[in-house]
């Protein structure tokens, strides 16, 4: 995308109705991918538009991220925004309370299973492991760099593995989540959109599990946003626009922080 692409990109979500909920996915979004999650970032000067924005009258910032709420806390804190995290499992308001419920004895014996198949199987073959508070990740990205089909082949493998134990898998740019709730980015951005009493919505995300909010927002009348990358170089349906990579998402804030503070 250009920059006088970008611009109109800004143009149009300047002109959307009041309050305008502008609604983020996090990693490949705000944030390149990294290999190891717990690495990645949201640059300050980012982190500072977007406060800027949620700070603006009549404008709404949220973030919704696959992550869980101490992640995503660790990779960026935007004081005022509204949150979804583990993929809509969790919508909060700011300030709203932020105790999480704790999980049963059979939930964390399902997720130590999950883990413990993944150390046998998934493991010794070059992938990672990452826990959440109500799921296990399994990412295959350094593998895939090496061997594309036998990182599609783990994929699946985890894919099954997960339904055996009654968890939910959950595809994504080279990661298989196996969650213990089956949550939906779409449900939480239409939660949001309540939540704020937005008359002008847009979100841009990144990834398959930002597809369905992608094609929500459009549904609802707003704008839908598609993140390319080398994974993923297009949207399986017409967008608003399509961004190269989160370089140009964060262009794409700070001209909305100047634009409409």
């Amino acid at each position: 995308m250009t920059h006088a692409a970008v611009e109109k990109l800004v143009a149009e979500i300047v002109g959307l109705k009041r309050p305008l909920l502008l609604a983020f996915d996090v990693d490949g979004t705000l944030s390149p991918i990294v290999n190891d999650p717990a690495d990645a970032s949201v640059p300050n000067r980012v982190q500072q538009d977007l406060q800027a924005l949620s700070e603006a009258e009549g404008v709404h910032v949220a973030l919704v991220t696959g992550r869980d709420l101490r992640s995503l806390k660790a990779m960026v804190d935007v004081e005022g925004a509204h949150l979804a995290v583990e993929h809509g499992a969790r919508v909060l308001s700011p300030g709203e309370d932020a105790q999480q419920s704790t999980l049963s004895e059979q939930e964390q014996q399902r997720l130590e299973q999950f883990a413990q198949w993944a150390q046998r199987h998934a493991l010794p073959l070059g992938a990672t492991l990452e826990a959440k508070r109500a799921s296990r990740v399994v990412h295959v990205r350094t593998l895939a760099a090496q061997d594309h089909a036998a990182a599609d082949a783990l994929l699946a493998q985890a894919a099954q593995e997960a339904e055996k134990l009654g968890l939910h898998p959950r595809p994504g740019r080279a990661v298989l989540e196996a969650a213990l709730v089956q949550s939906d980015k779409a449900i939480a951005l239409a939660e949001l959109a309540s939540k704020t009493r937005a008359a002008g919505i847009m979100f841009a995300g990144d990834d398959l599990t930002d597809l369905n909010a992608i094609q929500k927002s459009l549904e609802m009348g707003g704008l839908g946003v598609f993140v390319r990358s080398s994974e993923r170089p297009s949207c399986p349906f017409d967008v608003t626009a399509a961004l190269d990579g989160p370089s140009e998402v964060q262009e794409l804030v700070a001209k909305l922080a100047r634009a409409l503070t």
